[in-house]
């Protein structure tokens, strides 16, 4: 892994509510759910760890006390981790949490969803944003509506098309979880009303033709449903299991 592989940043949106698994542990938040007998941000910082990321900034908002108290500065994973914290009281929606971390983004960076865990070669992804030209790139996943309902249309290395109200055949695609930003993308929203979701940005940029588009191969595991949080947890079962 080059250096400009291994010094990216990697932005976690952890800071939301997990509306609809928040009746399986109330008060708790989504970082915290214990899956496989640990806290899920453990089993992500170890992955991220394990592929040589170690620049981790978390966006956190709900339980934001909470998680940073449990992950403190990531030593214990060989990590470093720094904080973009929000009022609990006024959350800016994961797009607009990426807005009040400017002063702390980098020149670029990646984006991973607080309640995925992504199990892929994170140097692949890495290399293929830095060797193309567009300010933005969306790893995606051909999920034809398999386990969750597509949401990207992909043509000639692009994703021209990104939705996730809108209904159709043309939707092959997922956004897998994984994102890459250069600063200047998210400095155009600065003055956008909050909170809204990052799928505001998006839109805009596949709509513009600035969103590059990378297909992985591997399925995507996530804690924002029950069913999710089922399958995680047989996931990594049965990969301790394997080992």
């Amino acid at each position: 892994m080059s250096r400009a592989e291994q010094d990216i940043q990697v932005v976690i949106l952890a800071g939301g509510l997990g509306t609809r698994v928040s009746h399986l542990w109330p008060g708790k938040p989504k970082a915290l759910i214990p899956i496989a007998g640990q806290p899920f941000i453990d089993h992500q910082l170890r992955l991220l760890s394990a592929n040589g990321l170690h620049r981790i900034m978390l966006c956190i908002g709900f339980g934001a006390e909470e998680v940073e108290e449990y992950v403190g500065d990531g030593t214990r994973w060989g990590v470093e981790v720094t904080y973009s914290r929000e009022d609990c009281k006024e959350l800016a929606g994961t797009g607009g949490a990426l807005v009040r971390a400017l002063p702390l983004l980098n020149g670029y960076f990646m984006v991973v969803y607080g309640d995925a865990y992504l199990p892929i070669d994170y140097k692949a992804v890495i290399r293929a944003f830095l060797s193309q030209p567009l300010p933005a790139m969306m790893c995606v996943f051909r999920n034809r509506n398999r386990w969750d309902r597509s949401n990207a249309e992909v043509r000639d290395g692009k994703v021209v098309r990104y939705s996730k109200d809108e209904v159709g055949n043309q939707f092959e695609f997922i956004d897998y979880g994984i994102n890459f930003f250069r600063r200047n993308v998210i400095e155009r929203y600065r003055s956008h009303p909050q909170p809204f979701e990052l799928a505001v940005i998006q839109s805009d940029l596949a709509r513009q033709g600035e969103l590059a588009a990378h297909e992985v191969f591997s399925r995507f595991y996530e804690i924002g449903s029950p069913e999710g949080l089922k399958e995680l947890e047989r996931y990594l079962s049965e990969t301790r299991t394997g080992q």
